[in-house]
């Protein structure tokens, strides 16, 4: 799945800029104890980059002890790893764009992106590699529709990790559980949303 790095920087709203080597944390400050989280923006290399959910505001791996006083939904790991690709739009092909008045609308997000994620030099546009959720690892059938509700909530106040499954159903590889397990054997499991029957197991976040 080809996505656009870009917009999804844009819709993140990151302080700092993104280059190799650079790790940056976004925090989202929750009301209660053991709410708050954070989105950790990770550059690992010059060929990938790994966005990973976190319970508390540092960025850092919790202690177990720690980590079971949060939300289920925080307690196993939630994460994507984004594969740079090289872009083939030529000159001309921005020129037809412009042309056809695309330049407006979601472009003036992406120029705001761009000014700010250029100053890493951050490739325009990604794969999706894996992703994981609450321990779940996706098919690739359900990267499109994850993908979506990731990138509405990075904007938002708080990220509910269950809501990144909303529309995702019977697509799932591999379930790994929480509290520091390894998954056993084959673990591929069909997976229902159902957000009334499930909110109250991941500590009323969702509203």
């Amino acid at each position: 799945m080809n996505i656009d790095i870009l917009d999804l920087v844009e819709r993140a709203d990151l302080d700092e800029a993104l280059y190799p080597g650079k790790r940056v944390v976004k925090k989202y400050a929750v009301h209660g104890d053991h709410k708050s989280h954070c989105a950790v923006f990770d550059w690992q290399t010059g060929e990938k980059l790994h966005i990973e959910i976190k319970a508390g505001l540092s960025g850092k791996t919790l202690d177990p002890k720690e980590l079971r006083q949060y939300p289920v939904s925080f307690q196993a790991p939630t994460y994507l790893d984004i594969v740079f690709v090289d872009s083939d739009t030529t000159e001309e092909e921005d020129q037809d764009e412009s042309a056809r008045g695309k330049s407006g609308g979601s472009g003036g997000r992406k120029m705001k992106a761009f000014k700010k994620a250029m100053d890493g030099n951050i490739p325009a546009s990604g794969e999706i590699q894996k992703f994981v959720v609450m321990g779940k690892e996706l098919a690739k059938e359900a990267f499109v529709t994850a993908f979506e509700n990731l990138k509405m909530q990075l904007g938002q106040a708080k990220i509910m990790a269950m809501d990144l499954m909303k529309g995702v159903a019977d697509v799932i590889k591999r379930a790994t559980p929480g509290g520091g397990l390894e998954a056993k054997g084959d673990e591929t499991i069909k997976y229902k949303y159902d957000s009334e029957r499930t909110a109250p197991m991941f500590g009323g976040l969702t509203p």
